[in-house]
């Protein structure tokens, strides 16, 4: 009654947060992190997903966290006959020589007592134009580096944006899940 914005237990997606931890447990992530200024509890779970590669939402009144990861099985297929015609587009981000190459995550690190900047960049990178990013709750430097790979990879690898309208069928697939499309373009 005291913890989770005064939600029950039926608001709460407590299978899915059960199998995260697992996730997590294995990982060896956690969340060691004190909150000692006035925040919203929103963004203080959005915190506390995020050292896990997490992130939470809302969907039907109930809180539901995912996990960024790899995901084999489609959910949802999305063509042009439930594409709602014209809105389909494919955005490219190309990389240019203010591109980052590398992530400096900034934790507060236990080992040391102290804070610290952990530098990850995938093999390839110069790592001389590195992204200053901090991990609120993270102190543990193989943890961070892990984190800072994950982010230099997505910068490098995640520059297709698809997006598209669609009707009903949009409330099929929840954040997280993998959609495949077919489209002519």
């Amino acid at each position: 009654a005291d913890y989770g914005a005064r939600l029950g237990d039926d608001r709460l997606d407590l299978p899915a947060l059960l199998a995260l931890d697992a996730v997590w447990a294995a990982r060896g992530d956690r969340f060691d992190g004190r909150f000692d200024s006035a925040t919203t509890w929103w963004e203080a779970v959005r915190q506390i997903a995020l050292a896990g590669r997490a992130q939470p939402f809302l969907q039907g009144g109930r809180l539901r966290v995912v996990r960024d990861g790899p995901v084999s099985t489609p959910v949802m297929l999305f063509s042009e006959r439930n594409i709602v015609s014209g809105s389909f587009a494919i955005d490219f981000t190309l990389p240019s020589e203010a591109t980052a190459d590398a992530v400096d995550v900034g934790i507060f690190d236990a080992g040391i007592w102290a804070p610290r900047r952990i530098r990850a960049a995938l093999p390839g990178s110069t790592a001389e134009r590195p992204v200053k990013t901090d991990l609120f709750g993270v102190t543990g430097a193989d943890h961070a580096l892990r984190e800072g790979l994950y982010q230099a990879a997505a910068n490098r690898y995640r520059r297709e944006v698809v997006s598209f309208e669609t009707e009903m069928e949009g409330y099929i697939p929840s954040i997280g899940d993998l959609i495949a499309i077919q489209h002519s373009m």
